[in-house]
């Protein structure tokens, strides 16, 4: 049932979101149709932007006022990390806030079917294609950065997953290979061009290369990661401090949403709204395996955890421990230089308190307050890649 606001619709205010047309906007375009955010007295309007830069400058410049977001993206915009620039042409930063994560998982890697062949000439078993082993072995007989793949965006846990993966097998992920930034959307077409070798991708992507023919996929980021967060619903900081109210209406529409999304009784209707014109402009049938459909048969199986989830306490509730693992990556592959204030940053952009208070909820620790955090040792752990999320799970925390 959606909650409804007792002011009643003369309240409406039109607001401006924006999103990219892929699985995992889903709960927003949900909203959108389904009534959750009228129901809240909030008039939404949303955008389709072209890619992932656009919505980050959009929402720098208060021109969206929030958006959908990969979930490192509003801690680079935050510290500064990326390419927003003035009207003076210099690097700025661009506080922005997350009180509501969309979605965790839903990644993979995948390959084309010229480098699995030659990856299986230089494996002993499947296991050293899965995990890279035969790519190292194969890179030695080829010319330097010979190897294409590609990534969404470079602030991404799709580029990080990919560079995690390429360096547990010992490869350079900057000297052995190129790793290029392609539309999700342009993956497979790239991929049959030969113009890529290989990708780091959400779903559908990944499961269509297999379904078509066209690819192999390796490795989940489930595999790599366990369940991590994958998009944020992120606005302006300053929007958000004197726009608090219907920031919180959103954040429960949302949340609404999720809910019905992951409901499997309204996949039809689901995979029908989303492929309109306005939002992904597909076959229907071809989204299907963002959701729960079983994969279609490959050489390596999806773990059922690895499946693209949207609702549930432990996925919507903004994480700091997954910040502090983002901006680990950032370090690690030399994109964050020394940070003193590490919490205070988490505790400005992982907005717990804000969840919670959307949702009424009793609240909790929000804030990001651990006695024992060393940020040199954190530091220096990431940077040289020995930083690791608990083996246990995310909820764990990391090990540095």
């Amino acid at each position: 049932m959606i909650e409804t606001d007792s002011k009643g619709p003369s309240n409406m205010t039109d607001i401006n979101i924006g999103f990219i047309p892929l699985i995992d906007c889903a709960p927003f375009v949900i909203a959108k149709e389904k009534g959750f955010f009228e129901a809240l007295g909030v008039s939404v309007k949303l955008h389709k932007e072209a890619s992932w830069a656009s919505i980050r400058d959009k929402v720098a410049f208060n021109l969206l006022n929030g958006a959908h977001m990969l979930a490192a993206m509003p801690i680079a915009a935050t510290l500064g990390v990326g390419a927003i620039k003035s009207s003076l042409k210099s690097s700025i930063k661009a506080p922005m806030q997350t009180g509501f994560t969309v979605s965790q998982n839903g990644n993979g890697i995948t390959v084309s079917n010229l480098l699995y062949q030659q990856m299986s000439g230089y494996a002993n078993h499947g296991a050293e294609i899965r995990n890279g082993t035969a790519l190292q072995r194969l890179l030695k007989d080829k010319s330097e950065q010979s190897i294409r793949f590609a990534s969404v965006f470079p602030y991404s846990s799709h580029t990080y997953q990919l560079r995690d993966w390429l360096s547990r097998a010992g490869i350079d992920a900057d000297k052995d290979v190129q790793i290029l930034v392609i539309p999700p959307t342009k993956m497979i077409s790239h991929l049959i061009n030969g113009e890529i070798d290989g990708y780091c991708v959400g779903e559908p992507w990944n499961s269509l290369a297999v379904q078509q023919g066209v690819g192999h996929m390796l490795m989940t980021g489930y595999d790599l990661w366990g369940s991590t967060p994958e998009k944020v619903f992120a606005v302006n900081s300053q929007w958000q401090d004197e726009n608090q109210d219907i920031h919180l209406k959103l954040i429960n529409a949302l949340h609404q949403a999720c809910a019905w999304v992951d409901d499997e009784a309204n996949q039809e209707d689901l995979l029908a709204i989303l492929a309109k014109p306005d939002y992904l402009d597909c076959d229907p049938d071809g989204l299907r395996y963002g959701f729960n459909a079983v994969k279609p048969a490959g050489d390596f199986a999806w773990p059922k955890e690895a499946y693209q989830t949207f609702s549930g306490a432990k996925v919507n509730r903004p994480n700091p421990e997954y910040a502090l693992w983002l901006m680990s990556q950032m370090v690690r592959w030399q994109e964050l230089g020394y940070q003193f204030e590490v919490t205070e940053v988490i505790n400005q952009v992982c907005r717990q308190d804000l969840y919670f208070k959307a949702l009424g909820l009793v609240e909790g620790d929000h804030l990001y307050e651990n006695p024992s955090f060393n940020t040199r040792k954190w530091f220096e752990s990431s940077l040289a890649g020995e930083t690791i999320i608990h083996p246990d799970g995310l909820e764990k925390g990391l090990i540095y």
